[in-house]
């Protein structure tokens, strides 16, 4: 008979996730998830086979947690509204040295990963969903100009939230960055 678990499977796998997040694949070694996480050796093995799948579990994680939760977000309130508050959420604007975590799984693994690839595209093509979504909203309730393609601008708005979170990483300062966000915006109106 097997052994039943001894923690909490969500806790150790969210532990997992704060660390690929804030260090990247490649400079989270073994013994960073083992002490983040609280596991032994054959304990995270056991759970999940290898640090690679721990990552994509992290991935899987996210998507279904932190990303689903501002795509919920962006179904509340005015189209506008929801726009710029997901765009202050994800950008974060404190501390401006983290980005999304697809960001940054696409950047360092997806160019040669596919499993990676394959969960932060599912992940951007939800995100880029949910932001057309709003825009039709928004357009059918006379706050965004109708004759602009949703789609088109959905992507234009992933193209520029991923970018505008590059500028933070980089040290451009809060406040170019709003400005920025600002000029984003408008171009739904």
């Amino acid at each position: 008979m097997a052994r039943p678990r001894e923690f909490d499977y969500e806790k150790v796998l969210d532990s997992g996730l704060q660390q690929f997040w804030r260090a990247g694949y490649e400079a989270t070694s073994l013994d960073d998830l083992l002490e983040k996480t609280g596991l032994s050796k054959s304990s995270l093995y056991g759970v999940f086979g290898s640090k690679h799948e721990m990552l994509l579990a992290s991935l899987d994680r996210y998507i279904d947690t932190v990303l689903q939760a501002n795509i919920e977000d962006l179904q509340r309130g005015p189209a506008r509204v929801a726009i710029m508050r997901s765009f202050e959420k994800i950008l974060g604007f404190v501390p401006s040295s983290k980005i999304c975590f697809l960001q940054v799984c696409a950047t360092e693994l997806a160019g040669h990963d596919q499993l990676v690839r394959t969960r932060v595209r599912r992940g951007l093509e939800r995100l880029q969903r949910a932001y057309r979504d709003a825009i039709l909203r928004g357009q059918a309730r006379g706050a965004f100009a109708s004759g602009v393609d949703a789609d088109a601008l959905s992507g234009f708005l992933i193209t520029n939230l991923y970018g505008l979170q590059v500028l933070g990483r980089a040290g451009f300062e809060t406040d170019g960055r709003r400005k920025t966000l600002a000029l984003v915006l408008n171009a739904l109106t």
